[in-house]
């Protein structure tokens, strides 16, 4: 599962380990939970754990080292999720897809599993066509998708049984179709019923969104919270332009974006961005082509980590599990190499996002090249002209060695 964000990062086997820039020794560094590193346990989230007393041949380094899991990954400032309300069709013109692609960014695409609109209506159900151009197309490069129910219907209306069932008839479809479901996204936002959230948890989703007017709401994860209030009831910015239906508490414009985008930054959130019909005025809830390419050009311009619900779920759910084990080997002339195992207790086939761990190197390594690699196989070379240092790795449970060149 891909993970761009601003300047297309990824993380590709070769490509996991991320120098660090200045951005590490900005104000985010609130996040960074700094400990001394001797053979070092941190529970992210969770209880610190006590360092085990050194063996005679692993040494505590002279000066302190230090290490954390980053908020967000690459240490951006704040995380935004796009999303599109629609299906993807190849050669759409407008060319969203292009234009957010070309910008560095990526969006999610809702899946309705069936065809049925309350009854009343066909629904713009799938294909094998675009589900073909969505997976061999699309999600290499980052677009990705989430779940929008079977049937586009009300869902509080329904029974605790029957919500579950729908639930898991969209969950089990999309896997059907060769997706890996992780995040939804309730039909006309009815997903405030404690019971109908209950359902979703049940389905095997792992994150649910609502749509919010309340610009109080805007913000998943504030501050110094590092999970949200609730996973199955996420809020998000419902963006649609005013002439549709005069919707004053919705983003209506650009303009009105701006200062959400700022606030994001500001409180280190979430926001999550609805929008549906961008460019079709003839759709419901429309939103203008032109606004839609200035909201992209704001976000790219930005230190948000943009990436899909289904991945900043997974960022998060293994960071409240994390826990790092960094244990540095003395020699004579000083730290011979470094061992960091990343684990979170979860399933790596499903939960296998990079997480990225913020420490700091010994002295003496700074401005020499070291390696880096797992199980004896070589992951890549680095080096680094400051003390402090970023890697994103996966939490495999398995040691990842550092070692700087002769």
């Amino acid at each position: 599962m891909s993970g761009s964000g601003n300047g297309a990062r990824g993380f590709a086997l070769n490509s996991l380990w991320r120098v660090l820039t200045e951005r590490l020794l900005r104000a985010t560094s609130l996040w960074r939970l700094a400990l001394p590193l001797g053979v070092l346990l941190l529970a992210v989230g969770c209880q610190f754990l006590a360092a085990d007393a050194p063996t005679p041949n692993r040494a505590t380094p002279p000066n302190p080292l230090n290490a954390s899991v980053a908020k967000w990954f690459d240490n951006h400032t704040a995380a935004i999720s796009i999303t599109n309300d629609d299906w993807p069709i190849r050669g759409r013109d407008p060319d969203i897809d292009g234009y957010v692609l070309e910008h560095g960014l990526v969006m999610g695409y809702e899946i309705v599993t069936g065809n049925s609109y309350q009854g009343e209506r066909i629904f713009s159900g799938p294909d094998d066509e675009r589900i073909a151009y969505l997976m061999s197309e699309l999600v290499p490069q980052g677009i990705s998708y989430f779940g929008h129910g079977h049937d586009h219907i009300d869902h509080d209306k329904l029974s605790y049984e029957d919500a579950l069932e729908s639930f898991q008839t969209n969950y089990e479809t999309m896997k059907e179709w060769g997706m890996t479901p992780v995040a939804y996204g309730y039909p006309r936002s009815a997903g405030h019923e404690e019971e109908t959230q209950r359902a979703l948890e049940a389905s095997g989703f792992l994150s649910g969104r609502l749509l919010t007017r309340d610009s109080r709401e805007f913000y998943n994860m504030p501050g110094e919270q590092s999970a949200p209030d609730k996973w199955f009831g996420l809020m998000s910015v419902e963006m649609q332009s005013f002439e549709f239906e005069g919707c004053e508490g919705c983003i209506n414009n650009n303009e009105e974006l701006t200062p959400v985008l700022d606030e994001a930054l500001e409180q280190t959130a979430w926001v999550i961005l609805t929008y549906h019909a961008i460019g079709k005025p003839e759709w419901w809830g429309w939103y203008h082509w032109d606004e839609f390419r200035k909201d992209v050009q704001a976000i790219a311009a930005r230190d948000f980590w943009t990436a899909s619900m289904n991945d900043i779920t997974l960022y998060v759910r293994e960071r409240e599990k994390a826990v790092i084990t960094v244990e540095p080997v003395e020699g004579s002339a000083g730290t011979e190499s470094i061992e960091i195992t990343l684990s979170d207790g979860l399933d790596d086939l499903r939960f296998n996002h990079p997480l990225t761990i913020l420490f700091d190197q010994p002295t003496d390594w700074i401005g020499r090249p070291f390696t880096v690699s797992q199980n004896g196989e070589l992951l890549d070379e680095l080096v680094f002209n400051t003390e402090a240092a970023m890697l994103s790795l996966k939490p495999n449970e398995r040691p990842y060695t550092l070692r700087p060149r002769p």
